[in-house]
């Protein structure tokens, strides 16, 4: 675990909340300066409550769902920012009372102590791209939820699951209802089918409007990931917005953790007592790496034969979380270089 390291005389910690945040301005010997709750999260005001303190300060604040109008606003007002990292933060402050007002005082002391671990404040202007495609992966999740939905049903009856061979929703809605004679079925069928297409079009609008961005001028990166396979536009898209820049991480390591494709540990008296912080990182990278695995095996002179005895050493969940993590390890390298992807060394290492 990293911490960042606070060079001003006066540090803030901000409780954010979506219609109020607690603040605490300390100095560097711990004594506080301005602890106050501010409606509506008026940033004027705060800036007004700041003003003595302001040209030598630092604002601190957890990486909730909301924090982006908060660190676009210190950066306009000239204000270092710094973004804490909540699950790690969450292990480091923990006490018997919790409020905003002892939130926010805390945050203080471990920004002023340079306790603070640190998360990567994403650039504003990248920021609507990514949410893009974000919003493109919850509709493909939740797509996929309704055609299990549909499975489930379908085996609950004592049914075979209908198999769609084509992208032709409407061969395969007959084929499920078919097997119906309940009209109740019949019209639940329908009801989820309905919903599918919805995604399916929004899936598809979503999709060019990605597309076109990426060919606005994404350079050489977004070239060099489509050479690997299992990785095409959106696969693509969706690795480089979430990474940023590569060169935010200063070893393959912090990479592959940011990525949740290594776990921690946990060890006492020299002994291991298991894994943890599985969750801790980037959910969207671990599915992308995770989908790009999948398909890379099916097909490849090299890669298929390699996961086959991946999975038949480690198991098929393990062996394609094992293919995963070589992918990634490969692309960090790849972004590093510059060189295009290479099947040989991705599969050079024992197994």
């Amino acid at each position: 675990m990293k911490y960042y390291t606070s060079t001003t005389e006066f540090n803030c910690g901000i409780d954010l909340h979506a219609r109020q945040m607690y603040a605490c301005v300390m100095d560097r010997t711990g004594k506080k300066l301005m602890h106050t709750n501010i409606i509506g999260n008026d940033f004027e005001y705060f800036l007004k409550r700041v003003e003595p303190y302001r040209h030598d300060l630092t604002v601190v604040s957890e990486c909730t769902f909301n924090w982006y109008w908060l660190a676009d606003a210190c950066f306009d007002a000239d204000i270092e920012f710094v973004l804490a990292h909540a699950l790690y933060l969450k292990h480091i402050h923990g006490g018997k009372n919790k409020n905003d007002r002892i939130d926010s005082e805390k945050l203080a002391h471990l920004l002023r102590a340079n306790l603070i671990p640190p998360s990567y404040v994403y650039p504003s202007e990248r920021r609507p791209v990514r949410a893009l495609l974000r919003q493109r992966m919850s509709y493909v999740w939740d797509r996929a939820t309704l055609r299990t939905h549909l499975s489930m049903n379908q085996t609950a009856e004592g049914l075979v699951p209908a198999r769609k061979k084509n992208h032709n929703r409407d061969v395969w809605e007959e084929m499920i209802l078919k097997q119906y004679s309940n009209p109740l079925h019949k019209f639940a069928v329908s009801c989820d089918m309905d919903m599918i297409r919805a995604y399916d079009k929004q899936i598809i609008k979503l999709e060019s409007e990605i597309i076109r961005q990426a060919k606005k001028g994404m350079g050489r990166d977004f070239m060099l990931l489509q050479s690997v396979p299992g990785i095409g536009h959106i696969l693509a898209m969706t690795i480089l917005f979430e990474i940023d820049t590569i060169s935010r991480f200063p070893a393959v390591k912090d990479f592959l953790s940011y990525c949740r494709l290594v776990k921690g540990s946990v060890a006492s008296a020299g002994k291991l007592k298991g894994l943890t912080g599985g969750k801790m990182g980037n959910a969207y990278l671990r599915w992308a790496f995770g989908q790009a695995a999948v398909i890379a095996k099916r097909n490849h002179p090299l890669l298929t034969p390699y996961a086959e005895r991946l999975t038949s050493k480690h198991g098929k969940f393990k062996g394609n979380a094992i293919l995963a993590n070589k992918l990634a390890r490969a692309i960090y390298f790849m972004l590093q270089s510059g060189t295009a992807f290479n099947a040989e060394r991705v599969i050079a290492t024992s197994i």
